[in-house]
């Protein structure tokens, strides 16, 4: 083992003194040099001074640990705040895909496909589940900025389906979106369910089905149009209100059905009826839009004037001043009665049923079989003097002439050739337009109201007719044309064929129109019928479906209603009770419909009666049916009591009265064998002849005895 010679000395003792060693000076505090070898240096570096030192060493190492801590947790908290940027810029490009929005009012939900629309105050009014046969598949998000006044956005579903979504802001409180689904897989159908909730909902979805309001309806999916085109035997409003002020409309263009309530999520549910193509090409299969407002009254305006600029069924393309106000538009207003011309009816009955209740009428309707066959559009030569001779009677009572024409030519007319040569029918698959087509027994072809040449064609011909008779009214009948039809306008479907026709009339026409049927939206005001059918056993029959169609077809944008009793419904069953009842409410609308087919208007105790209703007609509520024509006439002149109610609630149900204007209250009796009915008059103070001034809201009874009351009463103005 090595060792040092100190160690070495020491051990063998040879010598006991120690060698001096170099041994450093220490610094104390005071800046004095301690010196191990100085005693008194060394009594002054006691124990304590070395623990303090101790300590010092500690805290030093202690800081530094303390440093090192801070800066972990800085960094982990820069990297905590660039991660939350960037998730933040993550979020916000991922919104878009993951919701459509349109503000804080429209939010679809991509993953869920489900809608909610919100009004002003923020509160959810409508849901619904979207694109309900979608499968779970990958989507993008489109955008398409072709549009200047609004947003158009996309949604796609590789290879099955396309939805796009469009607003149209009304105000800074109401707005309408338009859904468009577009098809690229076969057998794909688009399918979107709206909750019903606890709104009340009001529409035409049947002819069985009640439609002021819809409830208690348990209907599966069934046509919107069932034997259409088959045969249209009722007017067809793709248009549905709901209480929380929403409305919901179709393009009549695409096919579709309908389902109500069928299951316990309490839906209302529209689907296509339409495929796609095997080519995957993009396919249009459903299109309606979903609009929203402060109130029912400014929803039914808000609706009104966005389908007339964007529905395709009721703005002809050709046509940039379609929506100016027209000659025909002009000519309406609220008119004395039309009268019927029975094809066996001669002049002196005529002439009598004129004289005997002292009314001057509106129009003499002519039948239709005035034509030797159908398109020649004049009269019938074996029927001339007759004809005539009823015509110059009619005149002298201020009785214009209305001549029932139709877009179809029968192959014996004498235009028939003239059509075909020209090329201005209607074609078939084979792009044919000599095949027969049947249309109420008779074998001809269709006028193709797509082609302005045809309609041109078509218009000299019923101005010439317009002219030599001086006619003021025309009635266009309904055609229903095959589901495989060809047109001129490839785009145009056999469900847009009647509302076409109308409007091309509309606009062309210096005459009043009255529609025979109503299918779709039509631009301008137009007479139409609401056929008024008695339900129930013979004896105790009732008009219960009247009103109600009334108000859904007043809100679907036709002002101008006839009311004309259907006689060829349970004919056999109408009675004098009936008959009476059906007069005492028909005087309301703006213009009513005498049968001259039935036997009982024609005795003496109806002609009397008759005399007595049109007499007060004529005196008390003409005046006030022009008024309101003339000041009000972009609303329904027939309204629910809600329009003009403060308080919405209690009237939302009620389906068996209904206001004329603002003023006035009608609360008919509409079942035979009934001499008492309950009338709710809302908020304001109610007059009518005889009774003092009753202040509402409250429900009064009112006996009508034996037909010599009609339950109706006057609101006063406030100045009144």
């Amino acid at each position: 083992m090595f060792r040092s010679r100190a160690s070495e000395k020491d051990e063998g003792g040879d010598n006991n003194k120690s060698k001096d060693v170099n041994v450093p000076l220490v610094h104390t505090q005071d800046g004095k040099d301690f010196d191990p070898k100085n005693k008194s240096s060394h009594e002054k570096f006691d124990d304590s001074e070395g623990d303090e030192q101790s300590e010092k060493a500690v805290q030093a190492q202690e800081r530094k640990r303390r440093k090192r801590r801070i800066m972990k947790i800085a960094v982990y908290f820069m990297f905590g705040i660039i991660s939350v940027g960037v998730f933040a810029i993550w979020l916000f490009h991922k919104d878009p895909v993951e919701y459509l929005r349109f503000g804080s009012d429209f939010i679809f939900t991509v993953k869920l496909r489900s809608l909610e629309i919100r009004n002003a105050d923020g509160d959810s009014i409508l849901y619904a589940d979207m694109g309900r046969q979608l499968l779970a598949s990958p989507y993008d998000h489109c955008w398409d900025d072709q549009y200047d006044d609004y947003e158009d956005n996309c949604l796609y579903w590789r290879k099955t389906a396309r939805l796009r979504v469009s607003q149209h802001t009304n105000s800074s409180s109401s707005s309408c979106y338009t859904m468009k689904w577009e098809g690229l897989k076969e057998g794909f159908e688009a399918e979107d369910c709206f909750y019903l909730q606890y709104y009340q909902w009001y529409g035409h979805l049947s002819e069985n089905v009640p439609s002021w309001p819809i409830a208690d309806v348990y209907l599966h999916y069934t046509d919107y149009y069932p034997a259409y085109p088959r045969s249209q035997t009722s007017n067809l409003i793709p248009v549905w209100f709901g209480s929380q002020s929403v409305a919901i409309f179709v393009d009549s263009k695409f096919p579709f059905s309908v389902s109500w309530n069928v299951s316990d999520k309490k839906q209302f549910c529209i689907k296509s009826k339409n495929s796609p193509e095997e080519d995957g090409k993009s396919t249009t299969l459903l299109e309606y839009t979903v609009c929203q407002g402060n109130s029912l009254p400014d929803i039914y305006s808000i609706t009104h004037k966005h389908r007339l600029g964007t529905d395709s069924s009721s703005s002809p393309s050709t046509s940039s001043a379609y929506h100016s106000t027209t000659s025909s538009a002009k000519s309406l207003s609220p008119q004395k009665p039309v009268y019927v011309l029975n094809a066996n009816d001669s002049i002196s009955s005529f002439v009598s049923q004129i004289t005997q209740n002292g009314s001057e009428c509106g129009f003499l309707e002519l039948f239709e079989g005035w034509e030797k066959n159908a398109g020649d559009l004049f009269i019938n030569p074996n029927l001339t003097d007759r004809i005539n001779s009823i015509m110059e009677a009619a005149d002298t009572h201020n009785c214009h002439a209305t001549f029932p024409v139709s877009p179809f030519f029968s192959y014996k007319s004498q235009h028939f050739q003239q059509g075909v040569e020209g090329a201005y029918f209607v074609q078939d698959s084979l792009k044919l337009a000599t095949r027969m087509l049947l249309w109420r027994g008779l074998e001809g072809a269709a006028l193709d109201v797509t082609k302005p040449e045809a309609i041109n064609w078509f218009l000299s011909i019923v101005n010439k007719l317009i002219s030599k008779y001086n006619v003021k009214a025309v009635k266009l009948l309904h055609m229903d044309v095959p589901l495989d039809s060809s047109f001129h306008d490839s785009n145009v479907t056999y469900l847009e064929y009647n509302q076409i026709f109308y409007q091309r009339l509309s606009t062309s026409l210096g005459v009043s129109l009255i529609l025979e049927m109503a299918s779709g939206f039509i631009a301008d005001p137009v007479y139409t019928p609401i056929k008024m059918r008695f339900h129930g056993d013979f004896g105790s029959s009732c008009m219960n479906t009247s009103i109600p169609n009334s108000l859904v077809m007043g809100l679907s944008g036709f002002p101008l209603l006839i009311a004309e009793l259907d006689v060829n419904h349970r004919n056999s069953a109408i009675t004098e009770e009936m008959l009476m009842r059906w007069l005492q409410l028909a005087i309301f609308y703006p213009v009513l419909r005498i049968p001259s087919n039935i036997p009982l208007m024609k005795s003496s105790t109806m002609e009397d009666f008759l005399t007595g209703v049109l007499a007060h007609r004529s005196e008390e509520f003409l005046p006030y049916l022009n008024r309101v024509w003339k000041l009000q006439h972009n609303t329904p002149i027939i309204r629910p009591l809600w329009w003009s109610a403060a308080s919405k609630k209690p009237v939302l149900g009620i389906n068996d009265q209904f206001m004329v204007g603002d003023r006035l209250l009608v609360a008919p009796v509409l079942c035979e064998g009934t001499s008492v009915r309950s009338v709710y008059l809302p908020e304001g103070s109610w007059v009518r002849e005889g009774m003092k001034p009753i202040k509402g809201p409250q429900t009064v009874r009112v006996t009508t005895g034996n037909f010599n009351v009609i339950p109706y009463f006057w609101k006063q103005e406030t100045s009144e």
